[in-house]
């Protein structure tokens, strides 16, 4: 008999099943590789809406929660996850400059995070006519390596079980559930934008939002700082680059688009001043909700059935302490924050 059966291997999945680890509890997980949002996210992590320069929900505990979690994740996996990065947003107009000074002197939530002085380009190859501002306590994790990794872990260890789940399979027994002979307490559904098609938990508002990203070789760029204008450029190594991303509502699917490649080159090119060659590409849809928190909870009928899902664009931030907050309403009853509980989306 497991404790958990986790349903999905994203970031949501990956970190619930880390808590679990660290408590010494039984799971397995189900799951079989695709272009998940998880797999295709970008990683970054920063405190501030860079759109309107507002400060993000919970920034400084969740970036020091997420920085805690996947240190734990390095040592497990022994792979590097973590890339700590200032971010600098390009400003647009002048009417962005006299913005930013205005929030970064005098908004106390934005004051840890935005540094007040205007910085000409911080690359010779980066086009920035009007300045830009420095955001602190930024960065990037790995995700599609910690995916990877962890997922060799589970394989390893033999907590994973690679495969499509099926909900014609899964039985409800008075005080367990059993799926293929497997017997479990608890199941929790990480499932991301196959929400739309689970049984239990589809009444729940889950939107879907298209992403594309790129990756490019600038040979001779030399950026080693993330810069934020209409899409952001990231340092990997070697003069390779991760380009993000397009919000597309309409075409909700997970294939590369010309639109959307289109869109991504189009903004680069009024920033970059290089040549560079465009190596992979990626599409994934990311499950946002229609308030933009993320979805935790028990089901309102099914005892010890779960869901962690709506991480949106944020995943990373978000993922570790919505593991931690859903583990203590789980084991120890503990009531969830009230922006996040699927009670305030009950039948």
């Amino acid at each position: 008999m497991l404790d958990y059966l986790i349903i999905g291997q994203g970031l949501a999945g990956s970190c619930l099943a880390h808590r679990l680890l660290k408590e010494n509890k039984s799971y397995k997980i189900i799951d079989i590789v695709s272009n998940s949002a998880s797999f295709v996210s970008s990683g970054m992590y920063n405190p501030v809406v860079l759109k309107r320069f507002t400060p993000v929900w919970n920034a400084e505990i969740e970036i020091n929660k997420l920085l805690k979690e996947f240190k734990d994740f390095e040592i497990l996996l022994k792979v590097k996850l973590i890339y700590n990065s200032d971010l600098y947003r390009i400003f647009a107009n002048e009417d962005e400059v006299r913005t930013w000074k205005k929030k970064s002197e005098r908004n106390e939530n934005l004051k840890p995070f935005l540094d007040p002085e205007i910085y000409d380009s911080v690359n010779p190859n980066i086009i920035a006519n009007f300045g830009m501002g420095k955001v602190y306590k930024s960065g990037k994790i790995f995700v599609r390596e910690l995916l990877r990794e962890f997922r060799k872990f589970l394989l390893k260890d033999n907590r994973l079980i690679d495969d499509i789940f099926d909900f014609n399979h899964l039985n409800k027994e008075i005080n367990y559930y059993e799926y293929k002979g497997i017997k479990t307490k608890k199941i929790v559904f990480c499932d991301g934008y196959s929400l739309k098609y689970n049984p239990y938990f589809n009444y729940l508002p889950m939107e879907g939002v298209k992403g594309e990203t790129m990756v490019i070789h600038a040979n001779g760029l030399g950026l080693t700082d993330i810069v934020k204008s209409k899409v952001f450029i990231m340092p990997m190594d070697k003069d390779y680059y991760y380009i993000g991303a397009t919000y597309h509502y309409r075409e909700v699917n997970d294939e590369i688009s010309e639109e959307g490649q289109n869109e991504l080159i189009n903004s680069l090119n009024k920033f970059l001043n290089i040549d560079y060659k465009i190596v992979k590409k990626f599409a994934g849809i990311r499950p946002t909700v229609v308030d933009r928190r993320p979805l935790l909870g028990e089901h309102p009928e099914f005892k010890n059935m779960f869901i962690f899902n709506g991480l949106g664009s944020r995943g990373v931030m978000l993922a570790p302490i919505m593991a931690e907050e859903l583990y203590h309403f789980m084991e120890n009853s503990k009531e969830l924050l009230s922006e996040v509980s699927i009670k305030r989306f009950n039948l």
